[in-house]
């Protein structure tokens, strides 16, 4: 009997030295505790970014209509979430882009790339905002971004591959893009255009244009592949209409001077 209390004795002064020494084993040597498998199965998965909210849905068509002022007072009602949405910060990034205030266009979309590094949107625009600012290495790496984190988003995968001069790979991006209406077969045909293959990108961009009549920017490509086919008549009309839509863009002195031109 002696030793039976004896035995339990020394059990009962072990078990507390023998859980010590298990979380001191589970410790890493600069002292913090590494989390146990069933902690770690515990912790939450890492949140999505939150959505946008409703008055930015309208903020991209009124861009590619150059309708800034409005896109401008759609941005403002909300822009206090621009530190903490993507898609606010993302917005906003775009209409200071169209006022050319390159600076701070960037600015708001780096912010997005770090509240959604995973969203391609946030990387393209990104990407466009160093175009003009001539700044193409680092243009290049927003695309490459892009290209790396688009997933199954199509549209987004063809606008980096189109800009990292991977034509072929754009296009057929944009051919399997689901859900962009217009903007698929103007992105087509600006690729086109880039590829030089002037009549295939005046078809694609008049698709566009038949689907969209408020895309500025497709009359100005449009405009400049007619002007490589000798088709004063379309590059004339092209160019006054996107004048109109877009007068303070900053192609608008490059249609001017090749309209004084074709006009003489």
């Amino acid at each position: 009997m002696h030793r039976i209390l004896t035995a339990l004795l020394c059990l009962l002064l072990l078990s507390p030295l023998a859980a010590d020494a298990q979380k001191k084993k589970g410790k890493k040597k600069g002292g913090q505790e590494q989390p146990s498998p069933q902690q770690e199965q515990q912790q939450p998965p890492p949140s999505a970014p939150a959505p946008p909210p409703a008055e930015v849905n309208t903020v991209d068509r009124r861009l590619w209509e150059y309708r800034t002022s409005e896109a401008r007072s759609a941005v403002n009602s909300v822009a206090g979430q621009a530190d903490s949405n993507a898609g606010v910060a993302i917005a906003l990034g775009r209409v200071l882009e169209q006022e050319k205030n390159y600076g701070e266009s960037e600015a708001r979309l780096r912010k997005a790339t770090e509240l959604a590094p995973s969203d391609p949107a946030a990387w393209v625009w990104l990407g466009e905002t160093y175009l003009r600012l001539r700044n193409n290495g680092a243009a290049d790496g927003a695309f490459r971004k892009a290209a790396e984190v688009a997933g199954g988003n199509d549209y987004y995968l063809g606008v980096a591959r189109q800009r990292l001069r991977q034509y072929d790979e754009a296009v057929a991006a944009f051919e399997r893009a689901q859900g962009f209406g217009a903007l698929v077969p103007y992105q087509i045909g600006v690729t086109r255009l880039f590829q030089e293959q002037w009549q295939p990108a005046v078809d694609k961009l008049t698709q566009a244009i038949d689907s969209d009549s408020g895309l500025a920017y497709a009359y100005y490509y449009r405009g400049l592949a007619a002007e490589k086919l000798n088709r004063n008549d379309l590059l004339v009309n092209d160019m006054e209409r996107f004048l109109k839509l877009a007068p303070d863009s900053p192609e608008a002195e490059r249609a001017r001077m090749i309209l004084r031109a074709v006009k003489k």
